[in-house]
């Protein structure tokens, strides 16, 4: 019993190790890897960070069975109950299961609630385990992580360690982009791309604020992840706040 509570003791260790070095491409694969193993197939990341500008609707939603929704693609209305449900669980500060509180959303947002649920019922996603996660620069968040079937009350080890996945991530992500001090070359219209990015606008809405194609939003997109090492929208967000790249009105 002590060897083998030793090697596990090493084992967090080195993960630990590894996930202070590792950049959040490496990252998101770690947190990929472990939600797989644990039978998700759906992955969502919302972030909220404490200026009011930067609360993001849906930055980051990820499919594994091949269907992946970027935050353009969910309707307006869809996304403002999403983070208002995503708020409540940061006001709860602690992990829920969302088939377990659907009742009382359904109640608030009956037909909003309804239309969610069905569109997530047709990629395959039916319950989510969605964990409240703090990190350091009060940049706050919630990962929800979604499942084929109704999460069992009684798998508590499946629930201990995407938590603990969950928070391991966003905290090295964030400690990640507020710990680097080499500087970030962005052009002004590249600064203005991702101080939206970060408000949770979606391409569409940029393209109109800025008075640019949706094709140009895309390019100044792809050059913000090449020089800011990211590969997604909410690291790109979380990397402008944490950075200072991005500042509130």
């Amino acid at each position: 019993m002590t060897e083998t509570k030793s090697s596990g003791d090493d084992h967090c260790s080195s993960d630990k190790e590894a996930s202070e070095s590792e950049g959040p491409i490496a990252l998101s694969r770690r947190l990929l890897r472990v939600a797989r193993s644990r039978g998700v197939i759906s992955l969502v990341y919302h972030y909220s960070h404490r200026f009011s500008a930067f609360r993001s609707n849906l930055p980051y939603l990820h499919f594994e069975t091949g269907k992946v929704t970027a935050r353009q693609d969910v309707p307006p209305e869809h996304a403002e109950v999403l983070t208002r449900c995503h708020d409540f669980i940061l006001d709860q500060g602690k992990p829920i299961v969302l088939s377990e509180f659907l009742p009382a959303f359904a109640a608030a947002e009956p037909e909003l609630t309804e239309q969610i649920i069905t569109e997530a019922n047709k990629m395959g996603v039916y319950d989510q385990y969605m964990v409240p996660v703090f990190g350091p620069h009060d940049v706050n968040g919630v990962i929800a992580f979604g499942f084929g079937d109704q999460i069992s009350p009684e798998d508590k080890r499946t629930k201990q360690e995407l938590e603990a996945v969950a928070t391991a991530h966003h905290n090295s992500l964030v400690r990640y982009f507020g710990k680097r001090t080499d500087d970030v070359d962005l052009s002004a219209r590249e600064n203005e791309v991702l101080t939206w990015i970060a408000r949770g606008k979606s391409k569409g809405e940029i393209s109109t604020i800025l008075g640019i194609s949706p094709g140009s939003v895309d390019t100044y997109t792809r050059r913000i992840f090449e020089k800011m090492g990211v590969h997604d929208r909410v690291s790109a967000a979380v990397a402008g706040v944490t950075m200072g790249l991005v500042k509130p009105d």
